[in-house]
């Protein structure tokens, strides 16, 4: 647009009833120009169509501007033909039209360190057969026929599939989005809920689920198989329990698995917008792509799709699906990378110095970083947000969650907007297809409002680095003032023969001083450790799988250790790049209620494990010396069995008596008469 050119912002102040809009054909919508480029407020007109019943109300701005005026006088700043007049129809949300069963919303909270957390989450609803016969016709609106048609092949009534990179630090950054749930850790992770009359059969409509997604994400699932999925116990159950609403024709099985080394990509990204109602052309979503959110400090994509019969009709239930993103930006570093794509030193008249220490030509002691913040969604996606969603129930809600006192906030846009509060938080609806695009300044951008932080805090560590043998800590601190029930899930590969006999647990105080070692074969073992689930691995058939049932008191730290082993693998057992290492998933802690009810989950960081590895290139040098070898000494006793050694007047009285030399003299006697 001319108006994207011309650097001009309009800016919509009005405040409108979603039922009802008060503007009049010659009502003129405030503006805020940059001071630069001034646009004259009688240069917009404002057309509205007539409203007919069952018709979408829309507006139609027309903005004429001459290029002399915008451009401050000079033809040179602004190449544009005069007196360009340009018409977007923007069309509005309208509740007597026909509505999908979605909805979408974003969220946006400002974080320490100059970071911003945005929470982009899309919700759709489809009603359908539990056991659709043969002949039936499947009809699909917003929900993808594409996971619809998965889920029947598999008997799939849950999935949940997660993609995540980066590091999310919970003592800066606080308790995880929606306590957890719609995140994963790094790599990819997949569990579901198949029914099927035996845990054969559904492990095998477990391994079609898994292909199946990995052709639809352009991902590794089709890796998955016996020797890295599990069957969870105390975590992972069904959202929804199935067999309490409808009589089933079989049974309900869990499997779960993880690839941690997955990579996460643009190539994972696509597929998940094109499950949206809106394909990523509308709404929200428009904002995503893929060289933006990967770049982000953290982020994570999540689809969970559960399958509810409450009414108790198994011809009439409920399937929805909820898709999810959340990342963590960190501002200065994407605003730098927009000034320098291509990273080069800091000019020395940037440069932000410390005055009040050694400073002079060849010295600076670099200030901390500045706390002002003046950036827009322009600034951090690339893009504006493309209009609300006209197909969903609801329009599309932006709320932010924002010290107000502190921070100030532009809603720049054609069309009418209104805002209100939401739990404290500053929402708008967009219920136009305009563009939308939100601006933030602060002077201070470490106001920002509370953090509430998470229940506990748990890592996990490699505690040897022998090319044998090897060792896990896990610690879990608890800051409350009550005891919690934790579950710690822990799963690992074939080849780290872990050792339950060696777990030991030390409780400390707050301040790390001990209290209490206990080894697993003391009696107070059980007032830390309430039960244990260990299922040992089966060499390449089935990983090491445990779950511990812990309770830790107020204000304490418990330490556990275990010892395990190095398995040897075979030679084309080893990945690609084998040197670099084993990754191991991230340890799931769960905080769970009396009731047994997950509150809150976490996942730690994935672990990098040195295997023994053989040296590649040793075949490669071995075949060489020997062919080598070889070579020169079939050449020597070949030499010596075939030919035999003469004096040069032997050889010159043998080469004379060959024929070709007989012929040869007897020409040149002719050729001499």
């Amino acid at each position: 647009m001319k108006l994207g050119i011309l650097g001009l912002v309009l800016t919509a102040i009005v405040s409108a009833e979603k039922s009802s809009l008060n503007l009049n054909e010659n009502d003129k919508i405030p503006t805020n120009i940059d001071s630069e480029n001034q646009l004259n407020v009688e240069d917009v007109s404002i057309e509205i169509a007539d409203k007919d019943e069952g018709h979408e109300e829309s507006i139609l701005i027309e903005i004429n501007t001459d290029a002399n005026a915008a451009a401050g006088g000079d033809d040179n700043d602004y190449q544009a033909q005069p007196d360009v007049t340009e018409a977007r129809e923007v069309r509005f949300f309208n509740e007597n039209e026909k509505h999908y069963p979605n909805s979408e919303y974003l969220n946006i909270k400002p974080l320490k360190g100059n970071n911003v957390l945005f929470s982009f989450n899309f919700d759709v609803n489809s009603t359908v057969k539990l056991y659709p016969e043969t002949n039936d016709i499947l009809y699909y609106d917003v929900f993808p026929k594409s996971v619809g048609s998965i889920l029947k092949s598999s008997n799939a009534r849950e999935l949940h599939v997660r993609f995540a990179h980066g590091w999310y630090d919970s003592e800066l950054n606080g308790k995880l989005v929606d306590n957890g749930f719609t995140t994963g850790g790094t790599g990819v992770e997949l569990w579901a809920s198949i029914e099927a009359n035996s845990k054969e059969e559904a492990f095998e409509n477990w391994v079609l689920l898994a292909n199946s997604l990995s052709g639809m994400f352009c991902s590794s699932f089709n890796f998955i198989d016996k020797s890295i999925t599990t069957t969870p116990e105390k975590l992972f159950a069904n959202d929804v329990e199935l067999e309490e609403q409808v009589a089933l024709e079989g049974n309900i099985y869990r499997f779960r698995s993880a690839l941690p080394r997955e990579p996460i990509c643009t190539e994972n990204l696509t597929p998940f917008l094109k499950l949206l109602p809106t394909k990523a052309r509308q709404g929200i979503s428009t904002l995503l792509s893929g060289n933006k959110i990967f770049n982000a400090e953290w982020s994570s994509m999540a689809i969970d799709v559960v399958t509810d019969c409450s009414e108790g009709d198994s011809n009439h239930c409920q399937q929805s699906m909820k898709q999810s993103i959340n990342m963590i930006l960190n501002i200065p570093k994407i605003l730098d990378r927009n000034e320098m794509p291509i990273p080069k030193p800091t000019p020395g008249a940037k440069l932000r110095c410390d005055e009040t220490r050694l400073f002079d030509a060849f010295n600076c002691f670099p200030l901390p970083p500045s706390k002002e913040l003046d950036f827009s969604f322009i600034d951090l996606f690339g893009k504006q947000i493309e209009g609300g969603s006209l197909l969903g129930s609801e329009p599309t809600k932006v709320c932010l969650d924002i010290d107000l006192d502190n921070w100030s906030v532009e809603m720049r846009t054609l069309a009418p907007v209104s805002d209100f509060y939401e739990d404290s938080k500053l929402c708008f609806y967009l219920t136009s297809t305009a563009q939308y695009n939100i601006a933030f300044n602060t002077k201070d951008a470490s106001s920002i409002n509370s953090v509430e932080a998470p229940p506990f805090y748990a890592s996990r560590s490699l505690s040897s680095y022998s090319q044998d043998n090897g060792g896990f800590r896990y610690d879990l601190y608890n800051p409350g003032y009550e005891p919690q029930k934790i579950v710690i899930f822990e799963t690992l590969p074939w080849f780290v023969r872990l050792y339950m006999h060696t777990l030991t647990v030390v409780v400390t105080d707050e301040n790390g001083n001990t209290i209490k070692n206990i080894n697993v074969n003391d009696a107070e073992l059980s007032d830390y450790v309430k039960e244990i689930v260990y299922n040992p691995a089966i060499d390449r058939v089935a990983p090491t799988h445990f779950e511990l049932s812990i309770e830790v008191p107020a204000h304490t730290k418990l330490k556990f250790t275990t010892n395990f082993d190095k398995a040897m693998l075979l030679y084309a057992e080893y990945p690609p790049d084998a040197n670099h290492g084993f990754e191991l998933q991230p340890t799931i802690f769960a905080l769970i209620d009396d009731n047994s009810k997950v509150e809150y989950i976490m996942r730690t960081t994935t672990s990098l494990l040195v295997l023994p590895t053989p040296d590649f290139s040793m075949p490669y040098n071995v075949i060489i010396l020997t062919l080598t070898i070889m070579s020169v000494t079939f050449g020597s006793i070949f030499n010596l069995l075939v030919k035999k050694t003469v004096t040069e007047e032997e050889a010159e009285k043998h080469n004379s008596e060959r024929p070709l030399e007989k012929i040869k003299r007897k020409i040149r006697g002719i050729l001499g008469k």
